[in-house]
């Protein structure tokens, strides 16, 4: 008897199972977790091979499994296609091969045909679902999909394993929840507590972890660097004592995989989902100076590990063979400030509203070009394409966003304008489409100059691009984002309002992208370029107004008044503002008989501004600045905003400005600075951090500061038989100068002999010298004053 139930896509996967494919749906229910397969199912690609060619192939008269089928769909090359349906991924892949063996393109033929199930009917995160349930009601075969409403209520557990570095073992695994705090140990020492699960050895503890995980069944683990390390590590222990790892619901194994070139990896678990703090944060748009728990934690929480440092990982051994209390403290620790950074930052509703926008897996904190294609296919379709095949052809990358010379000085009343959501909103205007495009291509060859009906003409792009306006699936589909994003902050949505503007946002990065089958150069051109012309026409309106732009970055404007005037800048600025989109509607319709979706929004005022030189020259700097806007310190690519400055650098440049901008004469300030540095008041401010962009090893002719810490490192490591730290690349150094040179930080008590000049040369004087010359004076000066009082 069939059953309809209401649920939450968590997992998606295909196989072939007895030589058909088998596509099972892992769904969440208000009941728990339950397996669905779709009604047989069948994997399907496209091809510009005629029928004939299949015929003429001398296929095995007993083929069975294949169909080949005329269809309605053209390809962008305007010719007719053929569709392929397999019954298995064997046959998908035989086919692949056949058709390109005879020189025909193939096209969509890697799209997996979960995805493409799901795609086509539009189901994203909610579903409904009828099918036919075995006895125990955890499998529901002969199944049908279609989307829901019903939102869950996650059962998330923050998992943190620790290990013997010296042994490569696992010692504990720590679960932290809403009603879970308990750690699995390795430990030969009697249970001190309830929630201390004491076991004799790791393949003991993994056994009856994954007993607990069946019985308790999470939808959701988090954690820090979860797949990479804490997964991986579970999963290579699994393999060396012979353990299935059995995570996924029901018992499904999960695989725990890495990229070839990349360094990421991936985790595939039946019925589960892994989310790493790490990618999304990144997701979301926070930036710090380093990634590290304890360093977000601090941030985040003002809190942080109970145990920290290079060397931490002598003390939780000596705490796992002495106080078992104690260690598990610092493993429950890690789990705890995840949880709380997860719940303050709403990760994982980030996450799930990226999820029903645009259909990507739960698990793919990445995905921008899967989520365009989630939502661009099914339209495409619908109109009677299908995507174009892919390219092996050179990259041509687009121009970056327009960024003018600057205007250096020191600045009173600077108003900063910036154009609403510029790339996408380019689109909609100028309907910026791969299928405007070829449309527009193919209607020039026919017609010159003209669209498809002949009566409009086509809109004109950049190097050679023209689009289709009619054609055009992409201003549609910006138009109903943004109507979705202004209704989400009308109705206070934060989450759902910042998810959408990720979405329209990476639509330009995609299209410029040749990971993504529709890149081609025109289209990423055509935004750019012309957000190049908008900049530059917005300028000149603005200064035949009378003002002066001093300084303009990819969507952003930075003006200052020449002429005086009785009103606040404030006013002034909201007039120039409206001024500025009646020109941009007309031009717009002028220009190609366009509504414009352009919006110069006014975006504050600076009282007191600062525009830099280049260091060493006159020419003004670019994408650097501070300012003081309604008491708030704002840099932008200075050293106050840098990660690879010191500490004391940064807090010297951001209490500069304070006095500068509030009219007080810094010399005073600079010469007190050096006299407390030269004094050791500020040496806990002297350690650099900076990340290796690559594996240690890769560093041979240039050697810079933080690699030579590096190798240090773990040139004394190797020494004491201990894995290496730096072998893997992307890792923060930290560092600084002693009289005898660069050593690594490992602790204060390397904050010995430090090298006080250094510091003035290479922190303090190129920042002062910035600003000194408004003064009438340099840095060279105040040091040769304060010699001459010695």
């Amino acid at each position: 008897m069939f059953v309809e139930k209401k649920g939450y896509l968590v997992t998606r996967h295909t196989r072939d199972a007895n030589g058909h494919i088998e596509m099972s749906l892992f769904i969440k229910t208000p009941e728990g977790t339950v397996k669905v397969l779709p009604d047989r199912q069948l994997s399907v690609f496209f091809t510009d091979a005629p029928l004939a060619y299949f015929a003429s192939c001398d296929l095995p008269a007993h083929l069975t499994g294949v169909d080949f089928k005329p269809c309605h769909y053209r390809s962008f090359d305007h010719k007719p296609v053929t569709m392929v349906q397999s019954s298995s991924l064997l046959l998908h892949q035989q086919m692949v091969k056949l058709v390109k063996q005879g020189g025909y393109d193939v096209f969509e033929e890697d799209i997996k045909a979960h995805n493409r199930y799901l795609m086509e009917r539009n189901v994203r995160g909610a579903v409904r679902f009828i099918g036919e349930p075995d006895s125990g009601q955890q499998t529901f075969q002969q199944a049908r999909v279609i989307p829901g409403d019903w939102q869950p209520d996650w059962r998330v557990w923050s998992l943190d394993i620790e290990t013997s570095v010296s042994s490569n073992t696992l010692l504990s695994i720590g679960i932290t929840s809403t009603d879970q705090r308990v750690a699995f140990v390795v430990t030969s020492q009697a249970s001190p507590s309830a929630d201390i699960l004491a076991f004799d050895d790791e393949k003991s503890l993994l056994l009856a972890f994954m007993r607990y995980v069946k019985t308790h069944s999470p939808d959701i683990f988090i954690g820090w660097n979860l797949i990479g390390f804490d997964l991986n590590f579970i999963d290579q222990r699994c393999q060396v004592l012979g353990i299935r790892p059995a995570f996924g619901v029901n018992g499904e194994s999960w695989t725990i995989r890495s990229s070839d070139n990349q360094g990421k990896y991936f985790a595939t678990i039946p019925g589960r989902v892994a989310l790493d703090g790490i990618a999304l944060l990144k997701v979301g748009g926070y930036h710090f100076e380093s990634y590290s728990l304890n360093n977000v934690s601090r941030e985040i929480l003002d809190d942080g590990k109970l145990l920290h440092g290079s060397e931490r990982w002598q003390e939780i051994e000596r705490l796992h063979r002495e106080d078992l209390t104690a260690f598990v403290a610092y493993n429950l620790q890690d789990c705890d400030l995840v949880l709380r950074i997860f719940d303050k930052l709403q990760l994982i509703p980030l996450q799930q509203t990226r999820v029903d926008l645009t259909g990507i897996p739960f698990e793919q904190t990445g995905g921008s070009v899967a989520a365009f294609e989630n939502l661009y296919l099914p339209r495409l379709h619908s109109a009677g394409w299908v995507a174009p095949a892919w390219r092996d052809e050179e990259f041509v990358p687009s121009p970056g966003g327009f960024v003018m010379s600057s205007v250096p000085g020191l600045y009173k009343n600077v108003l900063v304008f910036d154009f609403k959501s510029l790339y996408p909103s380019i689109i909609r205007t100028f309907h910026v489409d791969p299928l405007a495009r070829v449309s527009a291509q193919h209607a020039t060859e026919n017609a010159a100059e003209m669209d498809a009906t002949n009566k409009v003409p086509l809109v004109p792009g950049f190097l050679g691009a023209r689009f289709d306006r009619h054609a055009a699936i992409l201003p549609t589909l910006v138009g109903e984002l943004a109507a979705a994003r202004e209704s989400a902050k009308a109705s206070n949505n934060g989450i759902l309002s910042y998810a959408i503007k990720i979405i329209m946002n990476s639509f330009y990065g995609v299209l410029g992208s040749n990971v993504c089958r529709f890149y081609h150069a025109e289209l990423a051109s055509s935004i750019t370029m012309r957000g190049h012309e908008l900049l530059e026409r917005t300028k000149q309106w603005i200064e035949a107004r009378g003002a002066k732009v001093i300084y303009g970055d990819t969507d952003s404007l930075f003006v200052i008044l020449n002429t005086p005037s009785d009103n606040s800048p404030q006013t002034e600025g909201e007039r120039l503002r409206d001024d500025i989109n009646e020109k941009l509607s007309k031009w717009c319709k002028d220009y190609a008989g366009l509504d414009s979706h352009l919006e110069l929004e006014f975006e504050r005022v600076y009282e007191r501004f600062f525009m830099p030189t280049i260091r060493g020259q006159e020419e003004g700097s670019k994408k650097r600045y501070a300012g003081l806007s309604s008491g708030e310190l704002v840099f932008k690519g200075l050293e106050a905003a840098r990660t690879d400055w010191t500490p004391l650098a940064r807090q010297f440049q951001r209490t500069l400005f304070e006095k500068i901008f509030h009219d007080e004469n810094p010399v005073d300030f600079i010469q007190f600075t050096l006299d407390e540095l030269r004094a050791g008041k500020y040496d806990d401010q002297l350690v650099y951090s900076k990340q290796l962009s690559r594996p240690l090893s890769s560093y041979t002719k240039n050697k810079p500061p933080h690699v030579r810490a590096a190798a240090m490192i773990d040139q004394k490591r190797a020494e004491q038989g201990l894995p290496l730290e730096y072998n893997k690349g992307r890792q923060r150094v930290s560092y600084l100068y002693q009289r005898s040179g660069v050593v690594p930080y490992e602790g204060d008590k390397d904050l010995v002999d430090l090298d006080y000049e250094h510091y003035i040369e290479k922190q303090i004087e190129p920042i002062a010298d910035s600003i000194l010359p408004f003064f009438k004076t340099n840095m060279a000066s105040l040091l040769s004053q304060q010699f001459s009082l010695l």
